[in-house]
């Protein structure tokens, strides 16, 4: 499959930054991201931490007001990430058509604000304070903006940001879970590939935090219930781990071929080497088997043409679930035998939550930083991992490193898994 493809432009928000370099600076410096939910009361949820994106609203990105109505702060993170590989790729000097510029997404759920509704509620109340469907029918829905079922359609971000940038190639929208992210960089990978775009955007944007998230990830049993604010909230393969915490955050990444990328004259940050995928839900809970963890890894190999040997660093799923964790450890060693002692691994969900469909296209970007400055952070959490994991997470501080190819793993809580392997591009 080779590095034909190459990454020219990343964007990049997290609870850390609104940027990749705020991103990876506080990384290094081993600062977390998650807090105490701060943007409405958590009261009566088990689950009262997450990594919040703070600020970066309409007036940030100069959205005017009508657009404004129907986005939120889903929209907003996929703003500001698409501009920023979009202006990395120099693709607003117009080199490339609009029409050959493709555009693909991992997106999760979005939820509606009650302030959007309450005032037609309230109007359609009878006098013992039931729903009075007559009242709601003859008037009380007025008070509804007539644009607002349109704001929960996730793709409407996508549209509004596909029209910001002018883009009006290939595009497609996939939900909700991490593995949409690195399916929409396959996607893109493929349109490229086979020339049915020129360039394209990819990547995926987390859920807002809200309490219908909150719930949603409540009833799939992943969060860390802990309530001890001296807790490691997030401690992927640690040997206390609890579960995971939501974060808010999104990457894009600009993707083209080699030639192109010359022809532009576009700096080239990575290139993909290979991308593999599988499904198999663990019978005893609701993450991938070991065994599809490991064929997603072994196809990514396959298509690159490479050995176990010749991965140096993998940027793990690691949500610091318990059996989560323990077979994506699992998958690892099966995969990379004896290999798996010296292989380099990091999870970044003990700093910046679990991105859901962001979380893979952010790791992406997270691995080109590592590939361009030689370093691998440290793992936020403990250094004590699990006497069943037997991994090489990095520890306590940065590591100087000069990795040449990175596999990031991706998985849903729902059986789907996914693999992709960057490397550095040749000059």
């Amino acid at each position: 499959m080779g590095g034909n493809v190459v990454i020219t432009g990343t964007g990049l928000v997290t609870s850390l930054g609104t940027g990749v370099s705020e991103t990876w600076d506080a990384l290094i410096s081993g600062r977390s991201g998650i807090g105490r939910i701060d943007s409405f009361d958590a009261e009566g949820f088990d689950c009262k931490h997450a990594a919040e994106v703070p600020g970066l609203g309409p007036e940030d990105l100069n959205i005017h007001p009508r657009d404004s109505r129907i986005m939120d702060k889903h929209a907003f993170m996929l703003m500001k990430s698409s501009r920023d590989a979009f202006a990395q790729s120099r693709l607003d000097t117009g080199s490339v058509a609009p029409e050959n510029i493709g555009f693909f997404a991992g997106m999760g759920m979005v939820d509606y604000n009650i302030d959007d509704i309450l005032t037609s509620v309230l109007n359609s109340m009878d006098q013992n304070g039931m729903l009075d469907y007559s009242k709601f029918f003859s008037g009380a829905y007025r008070e509804i903006h007539p644009l607002w079922p349109l704001s929960m359609l996730n793709n409407i971000s996508f549209c509004q940001v596909a029209i910001d940038l002018g883009i009006k190639g290939e595009n497609a929208v996939f939900s909700p879970h991490g593995d949409s992210g690195i399916h929409a960089i396959i996607e893109a990978y493929d349109a490229v590939s086979e020339k049915r775009a020129k360039v394209a955007l990819a990547g995926g944007v987390s859920e807002k935090i809200s309490p219908q998230s909150l719930a949603r990830s409540s009833l799939s049993g992943i969060l860390n219930t802990t309530e001890r604010e001296d807790a490691l909230y997030c401690n992927p393969f640690g040997k206390n781990r609890q579960g995971t915490v939501l974060g808010e955050g999104c990457g894009i990444v600009a993707l083209e071929l080699r030639a192109s990328a010359e022809e532009r004259q576009v700096s080239r940050l990575a290139a993909i080497a290979g991308y593999g995928a599988s499904c198999e839900l663990n019978k005893d809970s609701r993450c991938p088997s070991a065994k599809a963890i490991s064929l997603s890894m072994e196809q990514a190999l396959a298509r690159a043409d490479l050995l176990p040997s010749e991965i140096d660093v993998i940027i793990v799923h690691g949500d610091g679930t318990d059996t989560g964790d323990r077979s994506e450890a699992e998958a690892i060693h099966h995969t990379f035998r004896d290999y798996t002692s010296r292989v380099r691994v990091y999870s970044s969900k003990g700093a910046i939550g679990n991105l859901l469909a962001g979380a893979s296209a952010a790791d992406v970007i997270l691995g080109i930083c590592m590939l361009e400055n030689g370093i691998i952070p440290a793992a936020y959490g403990s250094p004590a991992t699990d006497n069943e994991v037997l991994l090489n997470v990095v520890h306590g501080g940065p590591l100087k490193a000069a990795p040449g190819r990175i596999m990031i793993n991706t998985r849903s809580h729902e059986g789907q898994c996914a693999s992709l392997i960057i490397e550095k591009a040749a000059k």
